[in-house]
């Protein structure tokens, strides 16, 4: 692309036959011009202006090249035109597995993606986490969402990180911790606890029976629904505590019902992570992915400004 750059600085000194003029239409200083010119005079091994104090004219070979250069711009517009279209011809299908918590950011994503690719059609289910993995294996789902708790990132499938977050205790607001700024496992022994199902999110389950374990003690679990919104429900009604990963959107929207208490731990972390298989062929699948580099998925918000 320099080349293309160095041609593009000749053709206006061509048409300006001079270096100041030339060199202010393109922002640049007269010195970056003249050395733009130097420089394709060396890549063609031919004099392209001559030049003194009063006067700039072009040379045989850079009149010739003044010619053929206006029909080559006219070609690589032309090409890079293409090139952006291309991106919004793309036509397909993205089958996408969700399990209900990525209500915060996926909707920036869709957004965004969706004006990219408006020819990409987007199938969004909410299963569970054994369901999105069997989904994956028999690629009847090309991309999902799961919740991955401690800091290990683990998954058969190809996997990238989307959000992490300290992990913490959701509490009704009429619990005698919930001004607190954090909580450690142990001082919960007593408290009833309400988890997500076994069947939606298996790995969730073992990971919290093996941190009490560690910390001495059963948990006492009253209740264990299959949906989020049923858990944060029995929450707010007062029936037990649970937790889950601290989201500054999610506590605006639970504000002033809820409180959100921090998990002490060097392992009380919760993240979302993007799943596929990597011998999926689907080519959108890359698109999709891409996308989490170039759109913000949450404000930055301390857990202490929502006390």
């Amino acid at each position: 692309m320099e080349g293309v750059r160095y041609l593009r600085s000749f053709v206006l000194v061509a048409e300006c036959l001079n270096f100041t003029k030339a060199a202010e239409r393109l922002y640049i200083s007269q010195s970056t011009l003249s050395k733009h010119i130097i420089e394709l005079e060396e890549q063609l091994g031919v004099q392209l202006f001559v030049r003194n104090h009063h006067s700039v004219r072009l040379t045989p070979a850079g009149f010739t090249l003044q010619q053929e250069a206006g029909s080559l711009f006219a070609k690589i517009d032309d090409v890079f035109s293409r090139t952006r279209k291309s991106q919004t011809d793309i036509w397909g299908k993205l089958r996408i597995g969700c399990t209900g918590i990525e209500c915060t950011f996926l909707p920036k994503i869709l957004e965004h993606f969706t004006a990219l690719y408006p020819h990409v059609a987007l199938d969004i289910g909410i299963l569970t986490v054994p369901e999105i993995n069997d989904n994956l294996e028999r690629q009847e789902l090309d991309i999902a969402f799961t919740p991955h708790l401690s800091n290990n990132l683990k998954s058969k499938f190809a996997i990238r990180e989307v959000r992490r977050a300290r992990l913490c205790f959701l509490l009704p607001r009429s619990h005698p911790y919930a001004n607190r700024y954090s909580i450690d496992l142990a001082e919960l022994k007593e408290e009833r606890f309400i988890l997500l199902s076994p069947a939606t999110f298996p790995h969730g389950v073992d990971w919290f029976m093996q941190q009490c374990d560690m910390q001495g003690f059963t948990p006492h679990i009253v209740s264990q629904p299959s949906r989020f919104e049923t858990l944060f429900w029995q929450v707010l009604a007062g029936m037990g505590i649970s937790f889950w990963s601290f989201d500054p959107v999610f506590c605006r929207m639970m504000q002033p019902n809820m409180a959100f208490v921090a998990m002490k731990g060097a392992n009380a972390y919760g993240n979302i992570a993007v799943i596929w298989k990597s011998s999926n062929p689907n080519p959108v699948i890359p698109l999709f992915i891409k996308e989490f580099d170039a759109v913000p998925l949450t404000e930055k918000l301390p857990m202490n400004a929502l006390r």
